[in-house]
């Protein structure tokens, strides 16, 4: 039941402690199933002890994404990962730096790019995906096919190669944490990252239209401060390779669950698409929830007056499970006709690999169907081990065998 109040003091409210305790299984956390039947913004309390309301209805969280009167830019030291604001370079700001930012590096990661991509991805995944059949299982399915698949993509889209993003991953690791890594260490990470990139953006570049030609282009012209440039590149390489990569893992353990499903696409390789989009609506990646926006002008939001000042914190795993929209929101189902997710993001701030990630995913399972029809869990569920302490959730190891 939505009540009407007035928000202004984001230091006035309290409420649940935000994000909630951590938890194994692909789903969102319990604490969510309280949300879709009480109010529209639940007061909270993050980590950092700022109070904010919890926007976890689908129509009210696109309303947040895309309405100008939230901005992520007073909110990016609110600490919900171990990320300085600065790194941040596109998920942090709004307009106009989030968009001059954006119109730099998009034509990198466009849908017609994806296309292009398509068949190196599809000879990658394959390559992979054979050389665990033609060996003894078990194998770690993130060590042999998921990170493996990830880097590939990473260093053709970057013109990287492969041993340089390998060293890249420990930093990214320490960067993308919440509470796994102290302060010196993820500080460390910070500048040895931001070393590295300087270094590449740098050159020589063998493509001057080339991610890393463009930005140092764009950079000489004037358009992108220098420090700003290298933020810009280095957020990119973490945010495609810590989403893809444990994304994957978790659909391989939905597929595991069922196996009615797996013979299905395996059957009609067609339903590929509507059954990745399912599983990105269904799985919960995002362990802090969201990114924190604060209200700069007096603005309805779900039947509510919030005052300038007010902390709003959109939930992904909310809004996806929203029963107005997604009917029996609790099952997995690739026959929806509509499925309006937003596991991708939505408007100005939606995920810019968003095409590159979604064909990835098609075809790293589409491959695994076709070379690895029995591939299984050598391990029970339950005895997975579950990352601790990051922004982005899944497994540490996923053994299969086959």
């Amino acid at each position: 039941m939505t009540r009407d109040r007035t928000a202004g003091d984001r230091t006035a409210t309290s409420g649940c402690p935000f994000p909630f305790p951590e938890h194994a299984g692909v789903e969102p956390a319990p604490e969510f199933r309280a949300l879709a039947h009480g109010e529209r913004l639940v007061p909270a309390t993050l980590r950092s002890g700022v109070s904010a309301l919890l926007v976890h209805r689908h129509e009210d969280m696109r309303q947040v994404l895309t309405d100008s009167a939230f901005a992520r830019f007073p909110a990016s030291g609110f600490g919900l990962s171990a990320r300085s604001p600065e790194s941040l370079a596109l998920n942090s700001v709004d307009p106009p730096d989030h968009t001059r930012r954006r119109q730099v590096v998009a034509h990198a990661f466009t849908a017609e790019r994806a296309t292009v991509l398509r068949p190196y991805v599809e000879e990658l995944a394959s390559d992979l995906a054979a050389a665990m059949r033609d060996r003894s299982g078990p194998a770690d399915f993130l060590a042999d096919f998921a990170v493996p698949l990830t880097v590939g993509v990473i260093g053709r889209v970057f013109g990287l190669p492969e041993s340089d993003v390998r060293r890249l991953l420990p930093l990214v690791e320490r960067m993308m944490s919440t509470t796994a890594y102290s302060k010196s260490e993820v500080q460390s990470a910070h500048d040895a990252m931001f070393a590295e990139f300087e270094k590449f953006l740098a050159g020589p570049h063998a493509d001057p239209e080339g991610l890393f030609g463009r930005i140092a282009r764009v950079t000489q012209e004037g358009d992108l401060a220098p420090d700003e440039a290298v933020h810009l590149a280095y957020g990119l390489l973490i945010a495609a390779h810590e989403t893809t990569a444990n994304q994957l893992g978790l659909c391989v353990l939905l597929l595991q669950r069922d196996r009615e499903l797996t013979e299905r696409l395996r059957a009609r390789p067609e339903l590929m698409p509507a059954a990745v989009s399912e599983m990105l609506r269904y799985t919960s990646l995002n362990a802090a929830g969201g990114v924190p926006h604060v209200v700069q002008r007096p603005v309805r939001l779900g039947g509510t007056e919030l005052e300038p000042g007010t902390v709003v914190l959109p939930v992904t795993d909310g809004a996806n499970r929203d029963p107005e929209v997604f009917p029996e929101p609790d099952t997995l189902n690739v026959d929806r006709p509509v499925n309006p997710h937003l596991a991708l993001g939505h408007g100005r701030h939606r995920c810019l690999g968003a095409p590159l990630a979604q064909m990835e995913l098609e075809v790293a399972l589409g491959a695994l169907q076709r070379l690895l029809p029995h591939l299984t869990l050598a391990v029970p569920e339950e005895e997975l081990e579950w990352r601790s302490g990051m922004y982005i959730r899944g497994v540490r190891k996923l053994p299969v065998t086959w």
